[in-house]
């Protein structure tokens, strides 16, 4: 058997018939959206989905033998069995957690009725970071991008290193689901946080601008970095995207 990491563990909680789907990040695992799909769940009674994507909790090995078909793949069959078990379905993912949720949104808008993004990517992504993707000569493996977190103390479970094929393959992913964002239209609310340093919040800007929905929200995170979910404002998080969905149920 594959040994799982401490905590990176897939989560369910059964609750009412309004379902939650929670997507972690590249590199990252569901110890970084734990905390909110639980208190999702405790505050506002959802029934609660939170998969571990394919090739992470594992190590880097694992996740060099994935791409982002698998990835959205996984999370594209959790939304459908989701779905068959609750009245509707709401997504919200952090960083990649967040685009897959975009993508997701997009594709199969007869299921979602409403998603959270949290530091979610479409581009621009960091001049370093698609250096690496460019770069035909690049090492295979190069050092991870996880716990970029304010709250002192705090450590986000995530891959010290990453695989760049797999860095490749989430660009993929970033920029089909930039082109896909006009075709959203349910409610939206994106949240990044204005000092994040994995992904730029210039993303917020590109998500809320290229939305196809009518109804588009944004929430400026102050007090926290890119790990939101871990960080300062994962309450607010909670309480916000927890009162979206509601509002929308």
């Amino acid at each position: 058997m594959v040994a799982v990491l401490k905590d990176a563990e897939p989560f369910s909680s059964a609750g009412n018939d309004i379902g939650v789907l929670v997507l972690h990040g590249f590199t990252g695992t569901t110890q970084s959206i734990r905390h909110l799909g639980t208190e999702l769940h405790r505050q506002f009674g959802f029934t609660v989905e939170g998969p571990c994507l394919p090739g992470h909790g594992t190590s880097p090995d694992d996740m060099e033998a994935t791409t982002y078909l698998d990835w959205l793949g996984h999370v594209e069959d959790a939304l459908q069995d989701l779905s068959r078990r609750t009245r509707k379905v709401f997504i919200t993912g952090l960083s990649m957690g967040g685009t897959l949720t975009l993508n997701l949104a997009a594709r199969f808008p007869h299921l979602v009725s409403g998603i959270a993004p949290i530091a979610a990517a479409v581009g621009p992504l960091s001049e370093d970071f698609a250096a690496v993707v460019a770069d035909r000569n690049a090492p295979r493996r190069v050092p991870g991008i996880g716990s970029d977190i304010k709250a002192p103390g705090v450590e986000e479970v995530a891959y010290g290193e990453v695989p760049v094929a797999c860095m490749r393959s989430i660009m993929v992913l970033i920029s089909a689901t930039r082109d896909l964002v006009h075709k959203i239209t349910c409610p939206a609310l994106v949240i990044h946080g204005r000092d994040d340093h994995v992904v730029p919040p210039a993303n917020a800007l590109n998500i809320v601008t290229r939305i196809g929905s009518d109804d588009v929200r944004l929430l400026w995170l102050n007090e926290s970095y890119h790990v939101a979910t871990l960080d300062i404002d994962k309450d607010l998080i909670v309480e916000r995207v927890g009162r979206f969905f509601a509002g929308l149920a």
